[in-house]
Formats: C-alpha cells, structure tokens, sequence
C-alpha cells in the first residue's frame, strides 16, 4: 500500500497542485468523472512531461508511476518516492522495475505506465513496447486506458516554452474479469488502437487550437534537414521563425505547428510540407538515402559532441568530437580518444529531457552530449540500423 508520506503529498497535490495545473493547461474530461477507487492499471499515451500530474487529479487513490529517472536532477530523483515514481531504466528491459510493479499491485497499489517508453518526438504515438497485455493479465487489476488529446500541443517535447489549447483525457475500462478473459495479443490489441494518435493532424481535423509565443524556439532538436536545399544541421528556431542558416530560407511557425513559407523559396522547396509532421516525416524518410552515400556524399554526422563511458554507475569522459554513421559503423573521433561501434548492436538511444542522451553498446551504457543541439535524428537513424540488424539488413524500421 501506499506509504504515509505518499498519501499525504498526493493528497497536499490534489488539494493545492492539480487544479491549478488543470485551469492552466486547459485540462477537461471526456466521459467518466473519475477513475476507480480500487486498485488498478492505468496506462496512457504520453507526450507531456506533467502527464502524471494531470492524470493523478481524476484519481481517488495515490497512483505508482513507472518513471524514467535517470536523466532526472538528483534532487529531484531523490525526492521521486514523495510522488509515488520509482525507477525503471529507458531504453532497455528492466527486470527489477517490473518486479517491483508485480510486488507493487499485490500490495495494493494502483500502477501507472506509459506504455510508449518514451514522449513523441513529432506528436505521432511512439509504437508501444511488446508486454504490456501480459503485464495486465498478471497484474490481475482492472485495466484504465487514458486517451489524452493536446497534451502534445500544450508543450512539445522540444519546445522551450508551454502553449494554451484544449486538453482532453477520456478514461476507458476494463475490468479485472475482463482482463482476465482476454489473450496477451488481444488485450495489447486494445491498449494499442485505444492510445494511437497524432496530436498535430488530429487536433486539426478536431478544431482543437493552440497559441502561445516563441513556439519555434527549441525546433532545432527536432529538425536537423532543411527542405529548401538539403543542407543538414542548419536549422534554428527563433521566435516564432524557423531559418536555413546554410541557405537563408525561412518559414512560420504558429502553435498547431503548421508552417508557412516566408520570402521567396525556389520551385518546388519544401512542396507537401503543411507543419511539423510532415516536417519530420521528410526528413526521417531521407536518411537511409544519406547512410547509403546516395545523397550528394552528406554525411550523416554531429559536430562538438561529448561522449562519456558509463561503468557501474560511474563516467568516465572520453571527447569531445565528431560523432558519424555510415553504413554499419557508429564512429567517434576526437583528439582525446576514438571509438566505433557496430550500429546493428547499438541499442536502447534515448534522450534525457534535452539534456543528454545515452545508448548500449559493447556491454556498456555511453552517454552523448549534443549542447542544445539536434539529437532526435540520432534516434530515428540508430533504431533503422538497429531494425535492419534485427532483420538480417532488410527490414525496414518499424
């Protein structure tokens, strides 16, 4: 069962927190008014990092949430427990943070996961980890599917500053017999149709709109191509523009993310691109062309990167340099030292809040400073390798 000090901050949070929190993100509920008083399985999509807090103001008990705390300050990761996360390790298995879900729910816990992993980079849902329909039925709770809409809006992943829109949350249920009826396939099925969405169309076909100030700043750690004349890492997002520094090229930006071309583009620049999906989309589309040397010789390649070894819990700092992909080789080269890595085996990217990011390879864990600059595209091109890999080098990323 929940500690006392977790009952109390939940309830100081539900008094104090959530509804201002829900007034200023223009939070509203679809449907049912609450979730229920039993134990149970929450489960959600995710793309705002205060998505447990808005969740946890429909709930009448104290929830767990299953969180990434790595990538979290110190003190904030030490003070975790107060809001009920405990940890589970991004972008790998994690054996001991399901374990303790499992010992969590027999106590008498409510559980909440993010199904995902990870918050969208592009507002698109993030294809959902395999298990979690064999994780429900083992729990033996009822199961609580959260469909959150504008939550991606409200603040992008990338975004340096929130917006104002609607944010709406539909609980769907199931119950404990239910749950118990259905096949592992059956039930991740539901979870997955249930959570699938893409908050930029959607939102549009929905009439849902946003405004806010300075919503291109920050775009730079989601667009890394530019589509007027191809040129890679020369992207920056300032105020509510977004600029070729390589071409000079400029567009607008407003806060459903829908772009428009300013100044004078060349015939055919940028042609089929309406906001950041297809911003995106373009660009992820590109990059088999660019590891296979089929793009004019661009290298896929970051400048001024840091890369540090991760060895039981201790880093060591290895350069700063030049960090490239081609064909099957992951590459560091820096005046201090030099790494390579085969890119089929490099596993588990992720992005800690904008802050740094970390992958595995060669049985260690390697962490990646860009300094503000775009990371994403690293995690786009290493789960095709990865996926390629998989596949025997025909696949396709997933």
């Amino acid at each position: 069962m929940a500690t006392w000090y977790h009952r109390a901050t939940w309830a100081l949070l539900k008094a104090f927190y959530t509804p201002a929190l829900s007034r200023e993100l223009g939070v509203e509920l679809s449907g049912r008014a609450a979730l229920p008083k039993q134990p149970f399985l929450l489960v959600s999509n995710h793309s705002h990092a205060l998505d447990p807090y808005v969740l946890g103001a429909f709930s009448p008990r104290p929830i767990r949430y299953m969180a990434n705390l790595a990538g979290v300050h110190p003190v904030k990761a030490a003070l975790a427990g107060l809001i009920g996360a405990y940890g589970r390790r991004k972008g790998t298995e994690d054996l001991g943070a399901l374990q303790k879900t499992i010992r969590l729910a027999a106590g008498g816990d409510a559980i909440g996961i993010f199904p995902e992993g990870d918050r969208s980079w592009d507002g698109a849902c993030v294809p959902i980890r395999a298990g979690i329909g064999r994780l429900a039925r083992k729990l033996g709770l009822p199961l609580v599917i959260a469909r959150q809409a504008g939550n991606y809006l409200s603040m992008p992943r990338w975004a340096k500053s929130p917006r104002r829109g609607r944010w709406s949350v539909e609980f769907i249920e199931y119950g404990a017999d239910e749950v118990a009826a259905m096949s592992d396939a059956l039930l991740e099925a539901i979870v997955v149709r249930a959570l699938e969405r893409n908050d930029i169309k959607d939102s549009l076909r929905e009439g849902r709109y946003f405004a806010g100030r300075n919503v291109a700043e920050g775009v730079e750690r989601l667009l890394w191509r530019c589509p007027a004349c191809g040129g890679a890492d020369s992207i920056v997002g300032r105020g509510d523009e977004i600029r070729c520094d390589s071409c000079g090229a400029r567009w607008g930006l407003d806060a459903n993310l829908r772009v428009r071309p300013l100044g004078h583009l060349r015939a055919g620049a940028a042609d089929g691109i309406a906001d950041l999906k297809d911003w995106n989309d373009w660009q992820v589309a590109s990059i088999p062309s660019i590891l296979e040397g089929k793009s004019g010789g661009q290298a896929f390649e970051s400048m001024g990167v840091v890369l540090s070894e991760i060895s039981a819990g201790i880093r060591r700092r290895i350069g700063r340099g030049r960090l490239a992909l081609r064909e099957n080789e992951l590459r560091f080269e820096s005046p201090e030292g030099s790494l390579a890595f085969e890119a089929a085996y490099v596993r588990g990217f992720i992005d800690n809040f904008n802050a740094c990011c970390e992958f595995g390879a060669e049985g260690l864990r390697w962490r990646l400073e860009f300094g503000g600059k775009n990371a994403s595209k690293w995690a786009y091109a290493l789960a095709l390798r990865a996926a390629r890999g998989a596949s025997g080098g025909e696949g396709e990323a997933a």
